[in-house]
């Protein structure tokens, strides 16, 4: 016999007999297809079944609870049942949501309620003992409404409200609209928010706040010029626990040592975006147990009052320094903010930074930037139209470049600047760069890697390298182009994924279902990498398929692609066939020519053979020469061989005709000249025409002059083999060279060896 035990009392948590109905329906289909499938005999055996039909029960029940209903007591609000726990009783709790329903009054509410938001309506009073039977209510959020004034009993019955949200309201801070002991109630109460009301030129009273002994946060303005005024004073000593302070309006807030001497164990300070402050000489007298502080906006904004700013920070045990919005002005010489805070911590606790939404100009030089501070462990550059960014990063472990304009930088450079050793980087977020293409050894040098975050990019492939990153646990690639991983990439995951449970994000891709891709897909079945993606695939005719199914898709693409891979073979065979005719017939064709060339390369042996040519030439050798080598060929050269020997030269700066092109002059002079001297140097090989000089001496001799070589090489200094061009090596291995000795004896032989080789 089948026991099912009671998951839900449907009667006592759904009141609305519609859902129930539903609820029920749903049950029983999917028992009935269970039964279909299998005989009464095995459902009463099966453990899976009914398994599953306890899992299904369990998903419809909060399902069911998640729904938002209009109330049975206010059409105008939205009802969502809470599940039953053993601090709220036997009675079922609501969620209330009466926000932005253009109430002129606060509803009539059940006992019942938990949580209750009437925010964005025109609520101008709240009554006394409006609340006074919702015992139960933990969260109050009666902002953006029209609120001038609250009563004295206003919040009585409250007495487990934790949270209340009185902001943007036209609320002043006077003891007329917020009478001293309108709190009183309020004996649980955690977080009161109070900011951005229409109050100027007065401080909320504190005979109010003082009865909140169980507050951990407080939310309110401070409109007044505050430098040499008390803010904060005897009232808040009873406030023990207060350890969050956010502050929404100021003129000019001015810390000094006095300012929470009575909220002495503050840790966190927000100030918002409205706010301008000054942190003035003995600040830190005050914040010592401080671990958090958010600035926007300085008072007098230059760098120097950031320098003491960060100056009275350092002294204080603050971990977590936020700038928002707070470098934006830029200037024509920036005196630059990164080099100004990385000074002033150094030596500091401070180990999280943020600078967010900041003008890129301030923020860094171009050169000399100064390292991370050793004690900062995170970095928060976000939104900060940063292009480019070289950094050391220290001990940096987390490193947040999200919203930056990083995509050309990074394709050519790596991110840390001058990597001593291993990196201690675990986090990076580089996401909405604009990348296009990564420098393949980004990630080089930072093994500790846990985490890299590269989505909304443009990346079409994976061409980075991640092998050295042997604890990568994921990597985001989602919002890119990525059609799918070559076989590079898919072997480095799977090599990663031996030591470390690699997950890959490649949702919102552009993945391809075609036979290029098939070993991607089969790869994403049988690798150990988690990967995800969507169900969905672009076809070789652009055409989105969708799939339920990896499988399946697999399938489909083999069944596609052995009829692609039999039209590739066939090609392949026809167009081989169709090269090889082409090169018979081409040989075929320059049978002749191909024979000459044979014998021509063959008759390059004959090195020495006399010459037969009885054609007169207008001179006996033409110099090829660098103007690097210009002082050897006038005081040796022509001394040696035109004035001692009387041979006749061919220079270029003496001989060659002007208003002429130096190719047509080149080639007019080798031409009629006996013999072509090659002065050569390392810098004969750079210069172009030189070996435009050297190849038409080379041409000349194979096609006019009969394939005798008439080129002779003068090496004047030592050159390696392999530094020379394969050509000009091949008539040295024949010898057609000679060493410049530059000694008194040798020179002598030298020349006399050059006469004898002009002569022939």
């Amino acid at each position: 016999m089948i026991t099912l035990y009671p998951i839900i009392d449907l009667r006592q948590v759904y009141k609305n007999q519609h859902i129930t109905i539903v609820l029920i329906i749903s049950c029983l289909y999917f028992l009935k297809i269970e039964l279909h499938k299998n005989s009464i005999r095995n459902l009463m055996a099966s453990k899976i079944t009914l398994k599953h039909l306890v899992i299904v029960l369990c998903i419809c029940q909060y399902v069911v609870l998640a729904i938002s209903l209009p109330c049975d007591f206010n059409e105008k609000c939205r009802c969502t049942n809470i599940p039953q726990h053993a601090e709220m009783g036997r009675e079922v709790m609501l969620n209330v949501d009466c926000s932005n329903r253009k109430l002129q009054d606060v509803p009539d509410l059940p006992a019942n309620v938990y949580t209750l938001s009437l925010k964005k309506n025109n609520i101008k009073v709240i009554n006394d003992y409006q609340f006074s039977l919702l015992r139960n209510v933990s969260e109050l959020d009666i902002s953006y409404n029209k609120i001038k004034r609250l009563n004295r009993f206003s919040f009585n019955g409250l007495s487990n409200l934790l949270i209340l949200n009185l902001n943007n309201n036209p609320l002043p801070y006077t003891e007329r609209a917020i009478p001293s002991e309108v709190f009183k109630s309020l004996i649980s109460l955690k977080h009161l928010c109070i900011r951005f009301t229409s109050a100027i030129g007065t401080l909320l009273p504190e005979v109010a706040l003082s009865n909140l002994k169980l507050l951990e946060s407080l939310e309110i303005d401070i409109p007044l010029i505050t430098p040499y005024k008390v803010v904060f004073s005897k009232s808040f000593d009873s406030l023990v626990h207060l350890e969050t302070l956010k502050i929404g309006t100021c003129l000019v807030f001015g810390i000094k040592n006095d300012t929470f001497s009575h909220l002495v164990y503050l840790k966190n300070i927000y100030f918002d975006i409205i706010c301008e402050i000054l942190i003035l000489p003995g600040a830190h007298h005050c914040l010592q147990k401080l671990h958090k502080i958010e600035m926007h906006f300085f008072s007098q904004y230059d760098v120097f009052s950031i320098v003491h700013a960060i100056k009275e920070l350092k002294l204080t045990p603050v971990q977590t320094i936020v700038f928002k919005n707070t470098f934006f002005h830029g200037r024509e010489e920036p005196y630059y903010t990164w080099n100004a805070l990385a000074s002033g911590l150094n030596g500091s606790s401070v180990q999280n930074l943020q600078l967010t939404g900041n003008n890129p100009v301030s923020l860094f030089p171009l050169s000399k930037i100064f390292p991370a501070p050793p004690s900062l462990l995170t970095l928060n550059l976000s939104s900060n139209k940063l292009d480019q960014f070289e950094l050391e990063l220290t001990n940096i472990q987390k490193l947040i470049l999200r919203d930056n304009h990083l995509g050309n930088f990074l394709r050519l450079k790596s991110l840390n600047k001058h990597i001593k050793g291993n990196s201690k980087l675990k986090y990076i977020d580089i996401s909405m760069n604009r990348i296009y293409k990564l420098k393949s050894s980004i990630f080089h040098g930072h093994p500790e890697l846990r985490y890299i975050n590269l989505s909304h990019n443009y990346l079409q492939e994976v061409l980075f390298d991640v092998s050295q990153a042997n604890y990568l646990k994921y990597l985001v690639l989602s919002n890119n182009f990525i059609s799918a991983f070559n076989q590079k990439s898919m072997r480095m995951f799977d090599h990663l994924s031996l030591n470390s449970n690699l997950t890959i994000y490649l949702l919102n891709n552009s993945l391809e279902c075609t036979c290029k891709t098939l070993i991607f897909w089969k790869w994403i079945v049988l690798t150990r990498v988690n990967v995800f993606f969507d169900r969905r695939c672009v076809s070789e005719d652009g055409t989105v398929v969708r799939f339920l199914s990896t499988n399946k898709i697999i399938q489909k693409l083999k069944k596609e692609c052995i009829a692609y891979t039999s039209f590739i073979i066939i090609a392949s065979i026809v167009l081989l066939a169709t090269l090889i005719c082409i090169a018979v017939a081409v040989v075929y064709k320059y049978r002749w020519k191909l024979r000459y060339m044979f014998y021509l390369a063959k008759s390059k042996h004959h090195r020495h053979k006399a010459s037969t040519d009885d054609k007169q030439y207008v001179y006996d050798a033409f110099i090829s020469y660098c103007e690097h080598d210009k002082s050897f060929v006038i005081n040796d050269c022509i001394k040696n061989l035109e004035m001692e020997r009387n041979f006749k030269l061919c220079v270029h700066q003496r001989d060659f005709i002007p208003g002429e092109e130096i190719t047509t002059n080149i080639t007019n002079a080798i031409h009629e000249s006996r013999k072509t001297i090659c002065i050569l140097t390392k810098q004969f090989f750079d210069s172009y025409y030189c070996m435009f000089e050297f190849n038409m001496a080379r041409m000349e001799s194979i096609y006019s002059r009969d394939k005798r070589n008439i080129i002779f090489l003068i090496f004047v200094e030592q050159i390696l083999p392999q530094n020379m061009p394969l050509v000009l090596l091949e008539l040295v291995q024949k010898d057609s060279y000679i060493e410049y000795p530059n000694d008194e004896q040798g020179n002598v032989v030298f020349w006399d060896k050059i006469d004898e080789a002009l002569r022939q």
